[in-house]
């Protein structure tokens, strides 16, 4: 069965439980997973993901993407959101679920240039692409 691991995007030649180039447990298989016509395509905490991405000191810390103490959740990484974090939370409430976060202000650039790079590889398999957002197409 076609798979595909969402970290590194290797694509095994059968459907194993872990990515054989990275070691992800994030693998995809579909017997039509490379012969889909639509496909919907949402960037999970993209934000928090890309900084987890850029610092992996950061991999396994619950992560907030906000504003100052005053300011309100962005986005948060699953491991944030297990504790109660949500997105639009005024941020003194999320450090109080979560006194543990690493709050990040958020880098909207490397957010864009992350969505370009996404879309490119969107690109090489379709030019009917409709984006909706960042994260979302």
């Amino acid at each position: 069965m076609p798979a595909l691991c969402r970290d590194c995007f290797t694509t095994p030649p059968d459907s194993p439980r872990r990515c054989p180039s990275c070691g992800s447990p994030r693998m995809i298989a579909h017997p039509e997973l490379f012969g889909l016509c639509i496909a919907h395509m949402d960037c999970d905490a993209f934000y928090a993901s890309v900084e987890k991405r850029d610092n992996p000191a950061l991999r396994d810390k619950p992560v907030i993407i906000g504003g100052g103490k005053r300011g309100v959740v962005s986005t948060a990484c699953y491991i944030a959101r297990i504790k109660g974090v949500r997105s639009a939370m005024p941020m003194f409430q999320a450090l109080k679920l979560c006194p543990d976060a690493v709050v990040i202000r958020g880098r909207m650039q490397a957010y864009v240039d992350a969505s370009r790079a996404i879309r490119a590889m969107m690109a090489e398999l379709t030019p009917a692409i409709e984006p909706l957002s960042l994260d979302e197409a």
